[in-house]
């Protein structure tokens, strides 16, 4: 628990803003008139594609994971 309340502090500005950039994804597939389940997938695939690209082993640790 210490370790995320570190990892929270420490990145709060970034994910105020990835917040942010989610919650305007999300309205623009509503006002498109998706539905909720597909809004919060259309919100989700940016974010994910902004993980894996910041952080490339990302990808390897999930596969590594799942094994």
């Amino acid at each position: 628990m210490r370790g995320l309340l570190a990892y929270l502090s420490a990145n709060a500005a970034d994910l105020l803003i990835n917040l942010a950039f989610f919650l305007i994804v999300y309205l623009i597939a509503r006002i498109l008139k998706a539905g909720p389940m597909a809004a919060l997938v259309i919100a989700a695939i940016p974010m994910v594609a902004i993980a894996f690209l910041l952080n490339p082993m990302l990808p390897p640790r999930l596969m590594a994971m799942l094994r």
